[in-house]
């Protein structure tokens, strides 16, 4: 990828808040188009094999109802797995558990749209939870463009999520500020 910034305006970003019996739910929304049939998609999200390629190793009980762990990061429970439209997991890291859902659909033969949403009840104040999403927002951005990378036959065999390069330095930087405009529109 050569015009980070470029690509970044590719991406739809949304924050949002909601009161729930459970407490103060936040959300993070992402949605971008992909250049490949749903299923190819559906299939570099859930095959192990290519999940590992561009986003991380995973091991666990991969079924509904089952336990995941990607290395050195997150693990959960998979809550459901409808193929090839929508795929539901907890997010628990760093003693902390977290929705993420997953939504693939079709753009006629040849591009998928994959909506990821990332919710959370919060112990904090929005104020709080929305100085803090540059610190993870981002890494959903990085995450979808190394997919896009992948999906295009353009990431590197070597390539691994977790060393950043200065080219993945830069997303996570442009992203952080792509996030501050969503949180600043959020605010009103």
């Amino acid at each position: 990828m050569t015009d980070t910034a470029g690509w970044l305006k590719t991406v739809h970003r949304e924050v949002s808040a909601e009161d729930t019996d459970a407490g103060r739910s936040r959300t993070v929304l992402l949605r971008r188009s992909f250049a490949a049939p749903v299923e190819d998609v559906w299939d570099a999200i859930t095959d192990p094999t290519r999940l590992e390629r561009w986003f991380y190793p995973i091991s666990g009980d991969l079924r509904v109802g089952g336990k995941y762990q990607l290395e050195g990061n997150a693990g959960g429970e998979i809550r459901r797995c409808e193929q090839p439209s929508l795929l539901v997991v907890t997010w628990e890291f760093g003693g902390g558990s977290t929705d993420l859902e997953v939504r693939l659909s079709a753009e006629g033969d040849d591009a998928t749209e994959v909506r990821l949403t990332h919710s959370a009840v919060l112990p904090f104040d929005d104020e709080t939870w929305a100085a803090g999403l540059g610190q993870f927002a981002p890494g959903w951005d990085h995450a979808l463009s190394r997919l896009d990378s992948y999906l295009r036959g353009e990431l590197a065999e070597d390539d691994s999520p977790s060393d950043l390069s200065p080219e993945a330095q830069r997303l996570w930087e442009l992203a952080g500020k792509e996030w501050d405009e969503v949180v600043k529109a959020w605010r009103g």
